[in-house]
């Protein structure tokens, strides 16, 4: 019963997966996406969370929606499918899309640069628009989340992680990132503010005969809708179970 005498029924708040977008990882379609599906979702939607996962209602709404919509099962077997073949996911704070997708990716299969630009001493994890803005020069999530934007970022985000880690100065690095995050609250500034931003070291003396500053890499996926940026929002209860 709610204050006003009347009979309420409560449900526990469930997230569902709303676009699921994967670009490629390398070669010279890198940042290009061959996966960007919109989810026909059949339950009620309460809240769209559009600030946070940057979907409105017209692109769910198959009636009026621009978007190729596929059913999640459809959206989960693409991803099983390079799961399978494979592939590793790269993207930023993949936990909680993994967890939206109910799926799971081996350990050895997953590129995490929410864990890749991390002090443990700090307890503190940064956000990819600040990681963005930081270290990229980039502002991105100005008005709302868009997961292929995320998906690229947080690829550019690695081939920054693999310059620091040749040239020897991940670790300066990180606290140099951390020191700026308390001076800026851990946000990207607003527009307008000058504010000093990090440039990309060159490496050591002793190891820049040794290793190219960006080595090859093993094939990677970078997601977002999955990824580093799933979207998602609320549904009821996923069809994977």
């Amino acid at each position: 019963m709610n204050s006003d005498g009347e009979r309420e029924t409560i449900r526990p708040i469930v997230y569902a997966l709303a676009r699921a977008s994967v670009v490629r990882g390398q070669g010279e379609d890198e940042g290009v996406p061959f996966i960007d599906d919109y989810i026909s979702i059949r339950e009620p939607i309460v809240d769209y969370l559009t600030s946070y996962s940057g979907i409105t209602h017209e692109d769910l709404d198959p009636r009026v929606s621009k978007h190729n919509l596929v059913s999640l099962k459809v959206a989960y077997k693409k991803l099983w499918i390079l799961l399978n073949l494979g592939c590793k996911f790269l993207g930023h704070g993949l936990k909680q899309d993994f967890r939206v997708i109910n799926i799971h990716i081996p350990k050895s299969q997953v590129v995490d640069t929410i864990d890749l630009f991390f002090l443990k001493s700090r307890l503190r994890k940064l956000s990819l628009a600040f990681l963005a803005w930081y270290l990229l020069k980039e502002d991105i999530q100005l008005e709302t989340h868009d997961s292929i934007e995320d998906a690229r970022t947080a690829l550019k985000l690695y081939r920054k992680y693999l310059e620091f880690d040749d040239a020897g100065v991940l670790e300066p690095m990180l606290q140099d990132i951390y020191r700026a995050g308390r001076e800026n609250n851990f946000k990207p500034p607003k527009r307008g503010l000058d504010v000093q931003r990090a440039l990309t070291p060159p490496p050591l003396a002793s190891e820049a005969a040794a290793a190219p500053t960006t080595p090859s890499a093993v094939e990677q996926v970078s997601g977002n809708g999955f990824g580093a940026g799933a979207t998602w929002t609320p549904g009821k209860g996923s069809p994977l179970r």
